[in-house]
């Protein structure tokens, strides 16, 4: 009996410390992904999207028809130049024939920026079903392995 209960304390023991590495390991991916979410939550729903351009291919003049990203205050061939919708499409008529949602994925590929959506609970979801999971299957098999096994031994009299 106290075998039982020495193996369970181990499980135990050993299950809270992969648990603790495996969130200890992941934090910053969790932790991202719950930025980004509060990112996009703070942008209103009507809001427009940017539609990113390599500044090599910009049309129009800076500050009217396009804007830079934060901190740059000069047009450079390599960087991105970001329009509104509106403009962009004023300016790039061979877009005309494409919704808005299809744009966007558009340019954002041609752009090479990436557009993920944020799934933080998803994640964190993910990351606690193996971080619990694992430990739990071993619980599991460990415990049909005891039970299997003490069928074998002697039952011990009362006297």
């Amino acid at each position: 009996m106290n075998i039982k209960r020495g193996l369970f304390r181990l499980w135990l023991v050993l299950s809270v410390l992969f648990a603790t590495t495996v969130f200890v390991f992941t934090y910053n991916s969790i932790k991202s992904e719950f930025d980004k979410s509060s990112l996009l939550a703070g942008i209103p729903a009507n809001a427009e999207a940017m539609i990113p351009v390599s500044c090599y291919q910009a049309r129009g003049a800076l500050k009217v028809d396009f804007e830079l990203a934060t901190g740059e205050t000069e047009k450079k061939p390599w960087e991105r130049c970001w329009y509104r919708p509106k403009k962009f499409r004023v300016l790039f008529p061979e877009y005309q024939d494409i919704d808005d949602e299809q744009l966007v994925t558009k340019t954002y590929m041609e752009a090479k920026v990436p557009l993920y959506p944020a799934h933080p609970w998803q994640t964190l979801g993910g990351i606690a079903l193996f971080a619990f999971g694992i430990p739990l299957g071993f619980l599991i098999v460990g415990g049909s392995l005891i039970w299997a096994f003490s069928g074998f031994a002697g039952q011990s009299k009362a006297s």
